[in-house]
């Protein structure tokens, strides 16, 4: 299970490989501030990052749209 899940946040993060980032904004969140979520606006969309501290990987996410 831990392999299967470290090669998805793999997979994940590769998205960002070859894209040009031209901005970063970052946001801690929770309760405890204990996770916190970067926004990386590349020429593709934006990709949202979250990491808790408890977590084993990031969770990625693209939205094609710049907001």
């Amino acid at each position: 299970m831990k392999n299967k899940q470290m090669q998805e946040c793999k997979e994940a993060l590769e998205q960002l490989v070859g894209k040009k980032v031209t901005d970063i904004r970052f946001e801690v969140q929770g309760r405890e501030k204990d996770c916190w979520r970067f926004y990386i606006d590349t020429d593709d969309g934006i990709f949202t990052m979250t990491f808790c501290r408890e977590w084993e990987c990031p969770v990625v996410s693209h939205s094609p749209e710049h907001f």
